[in-house]
């Protein structure tokens, strides 16, 4: 499961009724509704190969057009409180929100942080070769 995925999971589970894109929508665009984009990857190696990742995510929220301000307000609070962690992956880190009032949306910036350990997949040894016995 991708990072996006467990957004719009957690996303769906704070709003049980939204309507959740993940691609630019050419047509039949509802509101209100929620659009995820991934912004920016940054990486930091470790020890052994290892690294700390960030990804850089922006979640916009398009209000309900008959009382958009309101409605904006509302999503926020609910965000503020409920958008933490990703359950079972990853806490959700440097959350920014700002209501764009010329374009009349809510936009919530913030990343995830996850250690990336990296795997051996050499084949590993598959018995043992003794010579000799018990010395007695």
């Amino acid at each position: 499961m991708t990072i996006t995925e467990r957004i719009a999971n957690e996303i769906a589970v704070i709003f049980p009724d939204a309507v959740i894109y993940t691609e630019n929508q050419d047509s039949n665009f509802q509101e209100p509704s929620f659009f995820i984009q991934k912004i920016l990857t940054a990486t930091t190696p470790l020890l052994f190969e290892n690294q700390d990742r960030k990804y850089h995510y922006q979640l916009v929220y398009f209000p309900n057009s008959d009382h958009p301000n309101a409605d904006m307000e509302r999503v926020e609070d609910k965000l503020l409180d409920k958008f933490t962690q990703l359950s079972g992956f990853a806490d959700i880190h440097n959350r920014e929100f700002d209501i764009d009032t010329a374009n009349t949306v809510l936009e919530v910036k913030f990343e995830v942080w996850t250690w990336a350990i990296k795997q051996d997949r050499t084949i590993k040894q598959r018995k043992v070769d003794v010579n000799g016995g018990v010395k007695e």
